[in-house]
């Protein structure tokens, strides 16, 4: 994936991204859950993307990063089900045509 100008936090709709293999992904829901976010991480079929940089920076996250992944967003979730004001994650999940799921995590400094 390129980079982004800003987040797809902030994006308007429809957020379409597209990955390296040429999917196409649009935005499903902003600001999902810490639950969801958990959920998405430990299934193997859904794409993880980390968004380094406030999310203008995306790129994959390997399935060795995703278990010890977990542990920092946990406690570190700014988004519904975390802490706001301590929180430097943000997550928002995507969707292909044909129902794939994508978790994009926006890792803020």
């Amino acid at each position: 994936m390129e980079d982004f100008l800003t987040s797809p936090n902030w994006m308007e709709q429809p957020v379409l991204l597209q990955d390296d293999v040429g999917s196409i992904w649009q935005l499903h829901k902003r600001r999902i859950d810490l639950r969801v976010v958990r959920r998405l991480l430990k299934d193997p079929r859904a794409t993880v993307i980390l968004g380094e940089c406030g999310g203008t920076h995306p790129r994959l996250l390997a399935d060795s990063e995703r278990s010890g992944f977990w542990s920092k967003v946990k406690n570190n979730y700014q988004g519904p089900g975390g802490d706001w004001s301590t929180g430097r994650f943000l997550a928002h999940e995507f969707r292909t045509h044909d129902d794939r799921r994508m978790l994009f995590i926006e890792e803020h400094c």
